[in-house]
């Protein structure tokens, strides 16, 4: 029989039997788990990704007192992507989310003080996290990541736990953090003919009205961004890449300051 789910996740203690039951618990939401190096983030051994599980019998055999006390991995992009901020970016991002309702998702700070949210996995493998053209982070689609109680620089712990809220799809603006492949498009050097500005906006227009959601704000800055670098009069990108942003069902002032941040870029 599995395991019952913890109601609350304390981190007050990190005895070997503490993370035991915490692993287990983890398994239990169908997270599997590894065992990774004390004080560190590297498995314990090769093939871990192969040998994750969520039984408890061999977790019980690993997180055990008298064998030490692992740190806990769980195995991204199967039931859950890890949306991780860095430290240095924690603020701007949450100045950033601040304007925005997003709902309450499962939240943990890592050991060196950023942020961890816990999404349900969109299926994009591990990529950057790109905010007003800033590296902030990565998206935790593939791989591991450590979980609380894990210790590297400092403690891992959970400020919202899993078992309070459930996993949800990181849709809309938090979705588009993810940096995903760009379509190709020329770039010739330079400012643009008129006609080739024309063109080259109609295109950009297209792009950024058929943008599907989750990736209509990274779209919107690149294609702002575009249009800056080929010296398109930034009031004229401005008002067609608007239209766009509105087609595709972007807020109008959450696409204004997405073009506006392209356009200075």
């Amino acid at each position: 029989m599995a395991p019952t789910v913890l109601r609350s996740f304390p981190d007050a203690r990190f005895e070997p039997t503490h993370r035991r039951s915490r692993a287990r618990a983890y398994a239990a939401l169908g997270w599997r788990v590894y065992p990774v190096e004390r004080g560190g983030k590297r498995p314990l051994y090769a093939g871990w990704l192969g040998d994750a599980t969520t039984d408890p019998v061999p977790i019980g055999r690993v997180w055990r007192s008298d064998i030490g006390t692992p740190n806990i991995g769980v195995v991204a992009g199967e039931r859950v992507d890890v949306i991780d901020i860095e430290a240095q970016h924690v603020a701007a991002f949450r100045e950033a989310a601040s304007s925005r309702r997003l709902p309450a998702k499962p939240t943990g700070r890592s050991g060196r003080g950023g942020l961890h949210l816990y999404v349900t996995p969109l299926g994009l493998g591990t990529r950057r996290l790109m905010l007003d053209g800033v590296h902030i982070g990565e998206l935790k689609g593939s791989g591991g990541v450590l979980v609380p109680p894990s210790v590297t620089t400092g403690p891992y712990t959970w400020l919202l736990a899993p078992t309070d809220v459930p996993i949800a799809p990181a849709t809309g603006w938090l979705g588009g953090l993810a940096d995903r492949p760009r379509p190709e498009w020329p770039r010739p050097a330079g400012r643009l003919s008129p006609s080739r500005a024309v063109a080259l906006v109609a295109g950009l227009y297209r792009v950024v009205a058929g943008a599907a959601e989750g990736e209509r704000n990274a779209l919107l800055f690149w294609a702002s961004s575009r249009a800056a670098e080929h010296g398109v009069d930034h009031d004229a990108a401005a008002e067609i890449l608007l239209a766009a942003a509105r087609k595709a069902g972007l807020p109008e002032r959450e696409a204004q300051a997405t073009i506006a941040s392209g356009l200075r870029r």
